[in-house]
């Protein structure tokens, strides 16, 4: 499994689909999902008012990006209410998160999840949480170790300089943690566009 370090914007990122989550009582839209509703013209805000989507805890909608942005679906998961998200919950998430992205069936996933301030997760911590969790559910079902998309996995984590170094760790904690699991090669982003380097020891 290829897990990708980026401090590009979301949008110029090169995957399959784009994952991220957004909450029942914060509007407007921040982030991840802010910036992308920023790209598509306000359409998921238009989707809002029109109570076609509004964050409750696990909510999924797949939209198509139509060009705007370099990843063509946009996979929008509701996180529920600002006060109820942690670390904890995040984790539960990603049993759904799995069996969402079988059905979608592709194996580049840029995966961008609200953390820092003013949020109770740290950036580091949310990366940790998610990689994890995602080992764990595919330990849990052989069956999907079988197919395609999964021996081809590659997640991408896009991240704001300021948290990138706080990311990194996380990744690099986790990798850690899961050596005699999943073979896992990090990858950073390097100073040249649209190539990648594993980062040095030490870092």
């Amino acid at each position: 499994m290829d897990i990708i370090l980026s401090s590009d914007n979301i949008d110029v990122q090169e995957c399959d689909v784009i994952v991220t989550g957004f909450f029942l009582d914060e509007r407007p839209l921040r982030g991840a999902s802010g910036w992308i509703d920023w790209r598509l013209n306000g359409r998921l805000s238009r989707f809002i008012q029109a109570k076609r989507l509004t964050g409750e805890w696990k909510e999924t909608i797949l939209v198509p990006s139509e060009g705007r942005l370099v990843a063509p679906l946009i996979l929008l998961i509701g996180l529920g209410r600002v006060r109820e998200y942690s670390a904890l919950r995040l984790g539960e998430l990603s049993p759904h998160l799995i069996l969402t992205l079988e059905g979608i069936q592709v194996p580049n996933i840029c995966l961008s999840f609200p953390c820092g301030e003013p949020y109770t997760v740290g950036c580091g911590k949310t990366v940790e949480v998610l990689i994890e969790g995602i080992a764990d559910c595919l330990d849990r079902d052989p069956r999907l170790t079988g197919e395609e998309w999964v021996r081809n996995l590659r997640l991408l984590f896009t991240q704001d300089e300021g948290p990138f170094e706080e990311a990194l760790l996380g990744i690099q904690t986790v990798k850690s943690m899961l050596e005699d699991r999943v073979q896992i090669r990090l990858l950073v982003s390097s100073d040249k566009p649209d190539s990648l380097e594993e980062p040095r020891e030490g870092t």
